[in-house]
C-alpha cells in the first residue's frame, strides 16, 4: 500500500460496476488508494434489499443515504434514515440495513476493506441497471464463503418482516 499523503478522488465514470448480492455498487476509493484508512462505495439498492444481521469486527460503517430512504436496524433499535441523513454504525455491533424504496447510500467504513468485500463477492457487470430481485442464492453462498476472509461475522438472518 501506498502512504496516504494526498486527497484520494474517486468518481463513478473511473469505477466500475458490481452486481453485489441486490445491488449495483461502485467503489468510489479503494483502501489502497488511502493507505487502508478508509473506503468509500456507492450502492444503488433495490427496494426491499435486506442483508443478514452481521458484524465488521474491525471497522466502523457509516452510510450515507443520497436518495430514498432506509432502515437501520441493531440487535436492540431500528433507526429510519430518510435522504440526506447519515447512519454511523460502530465496529463489534451487529446490525443490517433495509431499503424501504429504492435508495442511493455511499458507505464508508474505517478502516478500509468493504471496498475489498464488494469486488470480491460482486461481479462486474455493463448492466448498469439497478437489480428488482431479491439476490440469487449463489450470490448469497458468496457472501457466506468469504465474509469471514473480510473480517465479517453473518449472525442472523435479515431483520424480522424482511427475509427474502
Amino acid at each position: 500500500m501506498s502512504q496516504f499523503t494526498a486527497p484520494a478522488v474517486g468518481g463513478r465514470s473511473e469505477a466500475t460496476a458490481y452486481q453485489f448480492l441486490d445491488t449495483l455498487a461502485y467503489v468510489r476509493v479503494a483502501g489502497d488508494e488511502t493507505n487502508g484508512r478508509q473506503s468509500v462505495v456507492e450502492m444503488h439498492l433495490r427496494a426491499g434489499h435486506a442483508p443478514p444481521m452481521h458484524i465488521h469486527e474491525d471497522a466502523d460503517e457509516t452510510i450515507h443515504v443520497i436518495d430514498g430512504e432506509v432502515t437501520a436496524h441493531t440487535a436492540e433499535t431500528a433507526h429510519t434514515v430518510p435522504a440526506g441523513n447519515t447512519v454511523v454504525l460502530p465496529r463489534g455491533e451487529q446490525h443490517s440495513l433495509v431499503a424501504d424504496e429504492q435508495s442511493v447510500v455511499l458507505v464508508t467504513t474505517a478502516p478500509a476493506g468493504f471496498d475489498e468485500f464488494v469486488t470480491a463477492v460482486g461481479e462486474q457487470t455493463d448492466d448498469e441497471t439497478v437489480p428488482t430481485s431479491p439476490p440469487s442464492e449463489e450470490a448469497i453462498g458468496r457472501v457466506n464463503d468469504l465474509a469471514a476472509d473480510h473480517q465479517i461475522e453473518i449472525v442472523g438472518p435479515p431483520p424480522a418482516g424482511h427475509e427474502e
